[in-house]
């Protein structure tokens, strides 16, 4: 075994597994480090991630619910246009068969003093054609039988008064 001692070819073996013992545990906790290292770094990747999905999806709510929101408000903005429309209209409705009933009231009240008119017209001209008439008729009389006429028609009248 002495001669062990002496050859170099187990002094390099036994350097190289005192190299290697002496190594395993730097290069152990170097490698343990590194995929430690890793881990933290694919950990913090996913909390980043879950972190931003959850915020992305709390947006995503806030849109939807804005979105509700802002329907419910167009809804509501065309129900009460409707109902304004419906009342504009009922009012432009309303008015207008007044103006129509208060046009047919001057209408009738034209046509009634039209016809008054043209009645007091006709009574003119009867009461002209008649005189005409009796003035003809007294023309043709003798003047024993126009006074004779008078004097009936004034005690006629006297009885009437």
């Amino acid at each position: 075994m002495s001669y062990l001692f002496q050859d170099p070819k187990f002094w390099l073996l036994i350097s190289f597994i005192t190299f290697v013992i002496l190594m395993i545990k730097p290069f152990k906790s170097m490698m343990i480090g590194g995929i430690d290292s890793k881990i933290e770094e694919i950990k913090l990747n996913i909390n980043n991630s879950l972190e931003t999905y959850n915020k992305a999806e709390e947006k995503f709510k806030d849109a939807e619910k804005q979105t509700k929101d802002l329907s419910n408000k167009v809804d509501d903005i065309i129900s009460n246009a409707r109902s304004q429309a419906e009342s504009i209209s009922k009012n432009i409705i309303e008015k207008t068969n007044q103006t129509i009933k208060s046009k047919e009231k001057n209408s009738l009240d034209r046509i009634k003093q039209i016809e008054l008119s043209a009645i007091q017209s006709i009574k003119s001209q009867a009461s002209i054609e008649l005189n005409k008439i009796i003035e003809n008729y007294f023309s043709n009389l003798s003047e024993d039988n126009r006074s004779r006429i008078i004097i009936k028609s004034v005690s006629d009248l006297k009885s009437v008064n």
